[in-house]
């Protein structure tokens, strides 16, 4: 097995209607095969999902709760009651929030804003906080948005306190409500069509219920915001929501949301926009100190005080993103330790995280490692949890079944939270890991999934420049899509003006851009049969692609490169023993029999080429030199660079399929692990260093060939030397690489990206202990 492709909807469609639906509607074929293949069959559902009107609102009344809540608000309004709003940290409690303080106020409402501190109060209402706003603001209701719906002892509080309260929210319901007006299209009761509302779309909800739909649209933009950051599903309404805020967007009313999209210099703005750009930046208000400045910022009409909290916001947004890097490698460390070979579940603990980012760092755990992540951090003498998991697995009911164990949870079936006290954390562990065990291995193994295959021909401006009209697009419903287009040959070539990104270009003239891929260069480099995923995108002159994965059933070796990578190994220091068992051919198949923790090495093309024969299913991905991604999958690796980076702590077996150049990789691998490492009988070395020369004059050759060209800029040693070689043609790899390790280990010279440096001097090449074991293999 290796990593594979997969029609997202395999289903058979009419071309013939396809085209009927094209000419009637005016639109690409293509793109009607695209909605078809979506599950939008005729011209009229393909016209309604693609035109939004105001007409495809469902009528806000049909809600449970709505009338009752309308009614309340009204009184309130009308007989000057004080109205507290209370709301959420994120993105989308603050859009909601800011929707009903801003629509009541306008009423003549006397309106007070709570959202809540993500450290100091947590998510949702608190007995502290409640107790708090009634004695500083003596309300007669508290409205909550986005949150409530699982505040049972904190809604019965207020009323005892004497103060009414609406709960508005969109999460899932549990088996016991609170007692009071509730406004949730995910009530079991509930007649409301659609259920997938964010906090800000049932706001939005309640605006068009008490001041019809005219009220309702001067506040598209901020329910847009929340509907696309708060990743439900963008469909139906949702999609409606969207549509009609980023067409409002650009000229948006609201001054905060106006001077936002002007310090993002953006003219017009997509879903991709909201998602990337603007919702980080509304979300690190709350992350990373008050989510309030965030709600100021949408409510205020003063410059002064929108262009301060906007400015408090974008650095909040660049001291985010620094703690979001150290977190990820904290992270990593912590991974070393724990095995991911077994466990189908990331369950970290920490109690000096700040809980603001944890929902980014388990997100991007689970992108990494394709498993649910559980992150876990101390909150005075208990625990917050944040989880995410992957499609298939509903993480708010695994959640459910340790309810027992648990203070408070609550969330979607892809993203929730919880409270738990230190003393249950291990029983935690071991039940979700458990629970998870019997999961279907390939439910964790990554799958390149696309919508729709296409020819080279099919790639065209105008399709490309017709996908605009998916808009808006996000993960939930309806993703931004993905096409599937095979090719034979590629040719791999860093950017001139960045070279840590690659452009790709195919057998037919394709070009794909793949960003921070120049570890990954010689990956893609060669002639073999692949299958490239990728998005597509208008471009002023022609379509451009942007490459999201590459699934190959065999790499396209060269042997001359294999050795040379190989012979790196010769780098690691000098050891004098090495823990490791023999296997003879015969045996390697059976080795391999797991999809994860084990490490397949080969040195050369003949020793890749047979292992790529092999009748083993578990072989998940084929690489060369640099892993694809940091997972622990069962991998055949030509000649890997086994640095720091490499997550060897978690890998139970690394199996040689060429002899080590020396024992000293292994010494290294055993003390960085406890993996069994294997290697073959039979020492085929001198076929490995018969490729090279110890002799003074050809070491001589090559640095001089170096010392005459010290300015040559590459991201690697493999980019140096094909730059290199352009100059002096007569240079091999091997020999190349050869030299340049003992060079390196006498310190004469030290490879840079931004040039070699020539440390100079004069040292004998037997000081060298490289040099001494090749010299060896030369006798």
């Amino acid at each position: 097995m290796a990593l594979t492709t997969q029609q997202i909807n395999n289903v058979s469609i009419d071309l013939t209607e396809a085209e009927r639906i094209s000419n009637k509607l005016g639109l690409n074929k293509k793109l009607v095969e695209l909605l078809m293949l979506r599950g939008y069959t005729n011209s009229d559902a393909i016209d309604v999902f693609l035109n939004p009107s105001v007409d495809n609102f469902y009528p806000p009344e049909t809600m449970l709760g709505m009338k009752e809540c309308c009614e309340r608000l009204k009184s309130a309004v009308e007989n000057g009651e004080r109205i507290v709003v209370y709301g959420d940290y994120d993105a989308d409690g603050i859009c909601a929030s800011s929707i009903l303080a801003l629509y009541l106020s306008n009423q003549g409402g006397e309106v007070y804003t709570h959202i809540p501190d993500r450290l100091g109060e947590g998510y949702g209402l608190n007995v502290d906080s409640i107790e708090r706003i009634i004695e500083n603001v003596m309300p007669d209701l508290i409205l909550t948005c986005d949150c409530g719906i699982s505040a049972v002892e904190e809604v019965e509080l207020a009323k005892e306190l004497g103060v009414d309260i609406i709960v508005t929210d969109h999460h899932e319901v549990g088996e016991v409500r609170p007692d009071c007006v509730i406004v949730n299209p995910h009530q079991p009761d509930c007649k409301y069509p659609f259920k997938d509302l964010c906090g800000a779309g049932v706001a939005l909800k309640i605006v068009q219920a008490l001041g019809g739909i005219e009220a309702a649209s001067a506040y598209y933009d901020l329910a847009a915001i929340a509907t696309v950051a708060d990743l439900v599903s963008l469909t139906d309404e949702n999609r409606l929501i969207v549509q009609l805020g980023l067409i409002s967007m650009p000229q948006s009313k609201n001054f905060g949301i106006a001077s936002l999209i002007e310090s993002l210099k953006l003219t017009t703005v997509t879903s991709s926009d909201i998602a990337f750009r603007i919702a980080p930046r509304i979300n690190a208000a709350g992350r990373m100190g008050s989510a309030y400045r965030a709600f100021e910022l949408f409510t205020s009409s003063d410059p002064e005080i929108v262009g301060d909290r906007l400015n408090q916001i974008i650095e909040a947004n660049n001291d985010r993103k620094t703690l979001c890097d150290g977190l990820y490698s904290e992270a990593i460390e912590i991974l070393r330790k724990e095995n991911l070979t077994e466990n189908r579940a990331i369950i970290i603990t920490s109690d000096k995280w700040e809980k603001g980012i944890t929902g980014i760092l388990a997100a991007r755990l689970v992108g990494d490692f394709k498993r649910p992540v559980f992150v876990l951090v101390k909150n005075n003498d208990e625990y917050k949890g944040t989880c995410r998991s992957i499609e298939g697995i509903n993480i708010y009911d695994l959640l459910s079944k340790q309810s027992d164990i648990l203070k408070e949870f609550g969330g979607h079936n892809q993203a929730a939270g919880f409270t738990i006290l230190p003393q249950y954390i291990d029983e935690f562990k071991s039940r979700v890991l458990t629970a998870l065990k019997d999961v279907d291995v390939d439910m964790f193994i990554p799958l390149l999934k696309y919508d729709m295959e296409l020819s080279e021909k099919d790639v065209t401006a105008e399709f490309a420049a017709s996908l605009d009209l998916l808009e808006p697009t996000g993960n939930n419903g309806n993703p931004k899509p993905l096409f599937m287009t095979k090719t034979s040959s590629l040719t791999a070539t860093p950017l001139k003006n960045n070279f840590n990104h690659t452009l790709l270009k195919s057998t037919g003239g394709l070009q794909f851009f793949a960003y921070n891929s120049y570890k990954l260069n010689t990956f893609y480099n060669g002639v073999s049969d692949r299958e490239m995923v990728y998005e597509l995108a208008g471009g002023e002159y022609s379509p451009r692609l942007y490459l999201r994965g590459c699934a190959v059933e065999k790499l396209a070796v060269n042997d001359s490169l294999a050795r040379g990578g190989y012979l790196r190994m010769l780098n690691y220091p000098t050891a004098t023993q090495a823990d490791y068992t023999t296997y003879n051919a015969s045996e390697l198949n059976g080795l391999i029999d797991d999809k994860f923790g084990i490490l397949v090495i080969a040195g050369s093309k003949a020793a890749y080429d047979m292992c790529a024969e092999l009748n083993n299913d578990n072989i998940v991905l084929h690489e060369i030199f640099t892993e694809t991604t940091v997972n622990v999958y069962t991998r055949l690796m030509v000649a890997p660079e086994l640095g720091k980076s490499f997550m060897l702590e978690n890998y139970k077996k690394i199996i040689f399929v060429d002899y080590p150049p020396s024992i000293n990789v292994i010494s290294y691998i055993n003390r960085r692990t406890s993996a069994q490492v294997y290697i073959p009988e039979i020492d085929n070395r001198s076929e490995l260093f018969s490729c090279i020369k110890a002799e003074r004059k050809v070491f001589g050759e090559y640095f001089n060939a170096i010392k005459a060209h010290p300015h040559i800029k590459a991201p690697n040693i493999y980019a140096y030397f094909k730059a290199l070689h352009n100059s002096v043609k007569t240079l091999e790899l091997p020999q190349f690489i050869a030299c340049l390790s003992v060079f390196t280990q006498l310190k004469l010279l030290t490879f840079r990206p931004d040039g070699m440096v020539i440390n100079g001097g004069n040292t004998s090449l037997e000081n060298s202990e490289i040099y001494k074991t090749i010299e060896a293999w030369q006798k």
